[in-house]
């Protein structure tokens, strides 16, 4: 999204109570002549309240709009506030250590819910005055308080010393109950595969990957697997085989991994022999992966395409890693503290 675009949103979002009238005197300027671009100009010159005022008084939407201005003036404005608290889960900053240009800073989060798989899910975000990276990784979790501690670490981009101004850190959502498989999947018989199953295109692709796929890659080039309305196996909760078939020559094993955006249910599928071995090689096969939305965007296919004119494979058998995940929360999680 653009800057202005951004602005214009920004501007959109803050609540009447802290905006005047934005409408210039009738006489100079018909409303057909004022255009909306201009009103929401208007806008910001006429916010009753300053938006480094807003931003102390802790108005969200101001102080995102002033970070995208200048990140030194809103962290200057931004409260100080080390603690916070949002659907059953308590942040808090414990503690800091400074480095010149780097910084770690230690995070906690406590909650009965929580376990020791606990993952922010790519939704945090560290809001610095300056240029600046910055990752987060999980330090430990005592299972007693259901307390997860996370170090945040941050580099300024010019290689000068860590500045003592504020810095805000937040997260929006978070993932618990992870849990891995790997193992044979025997309830899916290869010795009866179906060589002209009901197959559909036009799918809502998302991704896809394999040797076969260049830069100009069509999803609709391709038929997929319709889903069966009973899956062939659930070797783990939330992934469910639901397809097995030759299509076009080649053979396609369909998986479904359930509520994606709220358990990041994901692996990969193969056919192995008995020992375990690969039957099909990556590099040999050349087959390819690709990744589609069901009709309401919640669920997500993985499309398996191995080329193959093999249709004795009764005495192999599908083998499966997971990831799958029982538990998420989301909320408003924020803390801003200053460097010491």
């Amino acid at each position: 999204m653009k800057r202005t675009d951004l602005l214009i949103d920004a501007i959109g979002k803050i609540k009447d109570e802290y905006t005047v009238d934005a409408c210039l005197p009738k006489k100079r300027i018909g409303r057909k002549s004022i255009k909306w671009l201009g009103l929401a100009a208007a806008a910001v010159i006429c916010i009753a309240v300053p938006l480094p005022a807003a931003t102390a008084l802790g108005m969200d939407e101001a102080y995102r709009l002033l970070y995208m201005m200048s990140p030194k003036i809103a962290q200057t404005f931004k409260p100080v506030e080390i603690t916070c608290e949002s659907n059953g889960i308590k942040m808090t900053v414990i503690s800091q250590k400074i480095n010149e240009d780097e910084g770690s800073f230690y995070i906690s989060m406590q909650g009965d819910m929580l376990d020791e798989t606990v993952d922010l899910f790519d939704s945090y975000y560290i809001n610095c005055p300056y240029d600046s990276v910055g990752h987060v990784s999980l330090s430990e979790f005592d299972d007693v308080t259901k307390t997860a501690y996370f170090v945040v670490n941050v580099k300024t981009m010019n290689g000068e010393k860590i500045p003592h101004d504020k810095i805000t850190f937040g997260i929006r959502e978070l993932i618990f109950g992870k849990c891995d498989y790997e193992g044979l999947i025997e309830d899916v018989d290869l010795s009866d595969i179906p060589k002209d199953p009901p197959t559909m295109q036009n799918v809502n692709g998302r991704g896809w990957g394999g040797f076969r796929v260049s830069d100009e890659f069509d999803y609709n080039s391709l038929s997929y697997l319709i889903p069966a309305d009973t899956p062939l196996a659930e070797p783990v909760e939330g992934v469910t085989v639901t397809g097995v078939g030759f299509v076009d020559g080649a053979l396609h094993i369909q998986v479904c991994y359930e509520d994606i955006l709220h358990t990041d249910n994901h692996g990969f599928i193969e056919v192995v022999d008995r020992n375990g071995e690969k039957v099909f090689s990556e590099e040999d096969s050349h087959y390819m992966n690709v990744s589609f939305w069901d009709e309401e965007g919640v669920n997500s296919y993985d499309e398996i395409i191995i080329p193959t004119d093999s249709d004795d494979l009764g005495d192999y058998v599908l083998y499966g890693e997971f990831l799958t995940s029982t538990g998420y929360k989301s909320g408003d999680w924020e803390v801003t503290f200053p460097v010491e």
